[in-house]
């Protein structure tokens, strides 16, 4: 059985999209998984039907060669609109 993680489903600020996130909606727990693009691996889940970006307030997720296990605790996603 895959692990699922804990993650916060977050409102989308008055800086757009990828700014610093909103207020919190909700906490949902969800698969995730990481794909190759360059030298970065963003870290994606399901969300409603669609493909959603990962991301971290401890560090940035997409760096394979910085992240650590702690990030997972402080996981949240921007849903699409």
């Amino acid at each position: 059985m895959k692990k699922r993680y804990q993650i916060t489903v977050r409102e989308a600020s008055k800086h757009g999209r990828y700014g610093e996130p909103g207020t919190i909606l909700r906490t949902i727990k969800r698969v995730i998984w990481a794909e190759q693009i360059g030298n970065f691996n963003p870290i994606f889940c399901r969300y409603n039907g669609k493909r959603e970006l990962v991301s971290s307030l401890a560090g940035d997720a997409s760096d394979p060669f910085r992240r650590e296990e702690s990030y997972a605790d402080t996981f949240y996603i921007v849903p699409k609109v």
